[in-house]
């Protein structure tokens, strides 16, 4: 059994290194099967899914979907099934997109909307009973470990390897509690690490 694991959205197939890894070993007849959580894991893409599933199918290969397991993905029915599946993975997808966009408008305003991301805590005036001039301000707890996760990837250390040593270090996420403990996941960091242009008093920041 082989494991292929992308750190990249599975928005489409394209970049995916290691989803190309595994579309050239299915034609070398490597396997038979490929298991998978959700459909969504595969692609969120409808075209996509349903045209590499035709194209595996074609070398043997069939998919085995943990969500869909009780329903037969080959069969006219549950092929219609997978579509509309596919189909509303694709659609929130969108809607996703549409809501960042609109996050970036109000940014554009000089006003924060939305979660503080990794790094920044969020501060606003208060005038009245409302908030105003949203914005956000370094944390500097988060700041330090932010440090910390750039030098080990300056270091050339995968996403995995630096959640390792972040919890291996009892450090923190952003949701530990008293009652709660929280780990840290290798997407975790990925997004962390790959976000970019944060506005702080109307000026933009990397992170």
């Amino acid at each position: 059994m082989k494991t292929y694991q992308d750190e990249t959205s599975g928005k489409d197939i394209k970049g995916r290194i290691r989803f190309q890894e595994m579309i050239t070993d299915a034609k070398n007849g490597l396997f038979n099967g490929i298991c998978m959580l959700d459909n969504d894991r595969f692609s969120r893409s409808t075209k996509d899914v349903l045209n590499v599933m035709d194209d595996l199918l074609s070398y043997g290969v069939k998919l085995h979907i943990y969500n869909l397991r009780h329903i037969d993905i080959y069969s006219d029915q549950g092929r219609f099934i997978l579509t509309n599946f596919a189909a509303f993975s694709e659609f929130f997808r969108g809607q996703l997109a549409s809501k960042i966009r609109i996050g970036v408008k109000q940014k554009m305003k000089n006003e924060w909307f939305g979660q503080a991301p990794y790094g920044y805590k969020i501060l606003s005036d208060i005038v009245g009973n409302r908030k105003k001039n949203t914005r956000l301000i370094e944390n500097p707890e988060e700041q330090e470990v932010l440090i910390i996760m750039n030098k080990l990837r300056g270091e050339r250390k995968s996403y995995s390897e630096i959640a390792h040593y972040l919890n291996e270090n009892n450090i923190k996420t952003r949701y530990t509690r008293e009652d709660k403990i929280s780990s840290w996941y290798s997407t975790t960091v990925r997004n962390i690490l790959n976000r970019r242009d944060v506005v702080i008093n109307g000026e933009k920041e990397e992170t």
